[in-house]
């Protein structure tokens, strides 16, 4: 019979530790060598993993600067298989590219974003100042991502990181 000692439960509870077992932190620690020479940072579902608010991520989210973006876009497509993306009529970020890797991991790229909402178009201006470097990774600050999950109507996610930052 196998036991658990104090050490062994706390690992299965430590964000870090189930962070490093997710394809989509897999897939950006493997990018991140040749992503480092970009002004970028790391969001959504990884960011929240990396919180400890989700045990699952389903992608990887890269913001960046819109000069950043073509450089950043050639480099992923030497190692990932760039997919498609019909047009949405909400989302109207002028950079936007949709990567998958060979395992099926996703990651969406993305800089100048842009949302429609209810006829008006509201930019959302990337800010590396803003970013939190944490293993060596740009993540990108709560405050960001709050903003932009009520840009993108996401409430719950609004919701998880409002009871984060209180």
């Amino acid at each position: 019979m196998e036991t658990s000692t104090a050490d062994d439960s706390q690992l299965a509870t430590d964000p870090q530790h189930l962070l490093a077992k997710l394809p989509a932190f897999t897939l950006l620690t493997q990018l991140l060598p040749e992503l480092q020479q970009f002004r970028f940072g790391v969001g959504g579902s990884l960011l929240l993993c990396e919180l400890g608010l989700l045990s699952q991520a389903r992608d990887v989210d890269l913001v960046c600067a819109a000069s950043d973006f073509n450089s950043i876009s050639t480099m992923l497509s030497r190692t990932l298989h760039q997919v498609a993306v019909a047009p949405h009529p909400r989302y109207q970020s002028r950079c936007f590219a949709c990567f998958v890797a060979a395992d099926g991991t996703q990651l969406d790229l993305m800089a100048d974003i842009a949302v429609l909402d209810a006829g008006e178009l509201i930019s959302w201006p990337f800010d590396e100042s803003q970013l939190q470097r944490r293993q060596g990774i740009p993540w990108m600050s709560v405050q960001q991502w709050l903003e932009l999950y009520q840009l993108f109507q996401r409430p719950q996610r609004v919701a998880l990181l409002q009871q984060w930052l209180r």
